[in-house]
């Protein structure tokens, strides 16, 4: 919250740059909410340039749900692989191992909602 009559704080992801993300070379991401804002969730905006993969990983104590933005990505959960396109969202369960490649022409460009929030 905002100090100014105890208002959410608004953040442009048009004006947030873009960061390199800490695990996954190439992979850029904006951190728009965090913990500060909301106790119970933080969410990213994540790019991933053609030809890169988010790769293999898990989360310990989160959910982390996906909402696909822009390009054309494949989601491993496990085993199994499924086409994510702009408008698809999913939630991958906690401790679920899980991938995600660039299979298109352009950036994938994704929000990463984690809950709760991740640190």
């Amino acid at each position: 919250m905002t100090e100014a009559n105890n208002l959410p704080r608004i953040v442009n992801a048009k004006t947030t740059e873009w960061g390199n993300h800490p695990r996954f070379e190439g992979v850029k991401m904006k951190a728009l909410l965090t913990p500060e804002d909301n106790k119970l969730a933080n969410v990213s905006m994540v790019r991933v340039p053609v030809g890169s993969i988010v790769g293999w990983h898990t989360h310990a104590s989160q959910v982390e749900t996906v909402f696909v933005l822009a390009g054309q990505a494949v989601l491993t959960i496990e085993t199994i692989d499924s086409a994510l396109e702009p408008g698809c969202i999913v939630a991958i369960p906690i401790g679920t191992k899980h991938t995600l490649r660039n299979a298109g022409s352009e950036d994938v460009e994704l929000l990463a909602f984690f809950t709760p929030p991740n640190s």
